[in-house]
């Protein structure tokens, strides 16, 4: 078996086996096993790459991949040629991709199959903003009213740190599994598999699943409420009831089926600018009754009991193998995607709540208990309207970010064909939640008070550290001061599911 690669020394040079790492350009990097995961000798054997043939405009000779392989030994093995420098690699591949593994992955744009399609970075934020930015967004003043205005805000501020914090924390290991299984859809589950052991990696898979779905099954409960109030149907007796149903089977899967379309990133960037401009028009429209005294009143101590409910509803971790696809495994591009896609929602929402709990009305019937999105939208008029643009645009996006979670982690998990021919696939992705969800509207306020207390602690709150402690174990830069905070990082989690589980049975 031959790779084809362009010259770049003089045959015969004898040369370092190196860490694959930064950019190669005068050193052949042999991928080095990762501590604690994988044997010298099993990533050698798994990192015999196939036949690649780079651009025909460039001289070539071909290059013994079986001789370009050492046996475990020596550190200094002789090769014939040297793996070229190409501009478009990344400037930090882990040490586990071999450099010419990686070549061969860059010249022929993955599989096709496992991996997703590549994006613009501008759609992978948007993803990131759609997947924050959900239906739930109409819950937040409900959960919030009893609080405030000025602690809800503090508690954005914390659930906006945290979140970033826990994505930024499962990059690296996400890229390196990643890259480490071209043949497979990579989801969290895979990750912490990988990082903590088949156990760990159920039990991520187990919560995973149950937070997708409760996701959503409150999306679709709230669009089929929504359809219903769009037909004029009364809300009480059957027709409501069948009304409602059939707006909850129709969104799934007129959704669902957009999920699995190859231009989903321009669906949902579309979605989101409408999230966007509706949201532009519900604070025109509720500016005028504001109120300072309003915004000025605050419980701490009522306002805590919120924080779950914002958690569940800024989440968006659920989308990092997704947008290492569509940035193609740059670290740069996606740590950025993920600073930048998430601070939209943090400010959209501080609008949101201001624009409901600073009128003095809203403030007054959220405060004892009322549902404050219906009642704006039983109110009408500008503000109504746009509420409603809102609940459609943002429960489009949040669909469709997690239809795409869920289908990897199907996918991932009972290895299945990462595409819309798999039926089996897509009932998976679409019954469980569906069937749910045709329990009714009820349903809205429950799922996403229940998600934000368990399922979020654990899976962005608990696991991560764990599995960057892992990772920093095995590349011995695991220092005093980081096992510090990342034990802080978990035992803080863990609190917050005990507060939030107790909260909740209250």
């Amino acid at each position: 078996m031959s790779l084809s690669l362009p010259p770049t020394t003089e045959p015969g040079a004898v040369i370092s086996a190196t860490r694959c790492g930064a950019r190669t350009r005068a050193a052949v990097g042999f991928p080095r096993a990762r501590r604690g995961l994988i044997r010298p000798e099993q990533q050698l054997a798994r990192r015999r790459p196939t036949t690649a043939e780079f651009p025909r405009s460039r001289p070539s000779f071909a290059v013994s991949v079986g001789s370009a392989v050492p046996e475990p030994g020596p550190e200094e093995v002789s090769v014939a040629d040297v793996v070229p420098d190409i501009a478009s690699i990344d400037d930090s591949l882990p040490p586990s991709r071999s450099c010419i593994e990686s070549e061969a992955y860059l010249a022929h744009d993955g599989d096709g199959n496992a991996h997703g399609d590549e994006g613009e970075e501008w759609e992978a934020a948007l993803l990131i903003t759609g997947t924050a930015v959900g239906g739930g967004s109409l819950a937040l003043p409900y959960f919030c009213a009893a609080g405030g205005f000025v602690p809800a805000v503090g508690l954005l501020a914390i659930a906006w740190a945290a979140l970033l914090a826990s994505s930024l924390t499962l990059v690296e290991p996400t890229i390196r599994v990643w890259e480490d299984n071209p043949s497979v859809a990579v989801s969290i589950h895979t990750v912490v598999e990988t990082y903590l052991g088949k156990l760990a990696g159920v039990a991520a898979g187990v919560t995973f699943w149950i937070l997708i779905n409760c996701t959503l099954v409150s999306q679709l409960a709230k669009c089929g409420q929504l359809a219903a109030l769009a037909t004029g149907v009364a809300a009480n007796g059957g027709a409501w009831v069948w009304a409602t149903r059939f707006g909850t089977l129709s969104t799934a899967f007129i959704i669902a089926g957009a999920a699995f379309r190859r231009d989903v990133g321009r669906i949902n960037a579309l979605a989101t600018t409408g999230l966007f401009c509706s949201f532009a028009a519900a604070c025109l429209a509720g500016a005028a009754g504001i109120s300072a005294d309003a915004l000025a009143k605050a419980n701490l101590l009522l306002a805590v009991p919120a924080l779950p409910a914002i958690m569940q509803t800024m989440t968006y971790a659920e989308a990092i193998p997704t947008v290492v696809d569509m940035c193609r495994g740059s670290r740069k591009k996606i740590r950025r995607v993920l600073a930048v896609g998430s601070l939209g929602p943090a400010l959209m929402y501080m609008l949101w709540l201001a624009v409901t709990l600073g009128r003095r009305d809203l403030a007054a019937f959220g405060a004892s208990g009322g549902d404050l999105a219906a009642k704006i939208l039983a109110d009408g008029g500008m503000l109504g309207a746009a509420t409603a643009s809102i609940a459609v645009c943002a429960s489009i996006s949040t669909l469709i970010g997690c239809y795409l979670a869920l289908s990897r982690f199907n996918a991932d998990t009972f290895h299945l064909p990462l595409n819309k021919g798999c039926k089996k696939l897509l009932a998976l992705t679409v019954l469980p939640s569906l069937v749910l969800a045709m329990k009714g509207p009820e349903l809205y306020y429950l799922a996403i008070k229940f998600a934000g207390t368990v399922p979020v602690a654990f899976l962005w709150g608990v696991l991560p550290p764990l599995v960057m402690w892992k990772q920093y174990d095995g590349d011995q830069k695991l220092g005093v001061g980081l096992k510090a905070i990342l034990a802080a990082g978990v035992g803080v989690s863990l609190a917050a599911m005990g507060y939030g589980i107790l909260g909740f049975e209250l």
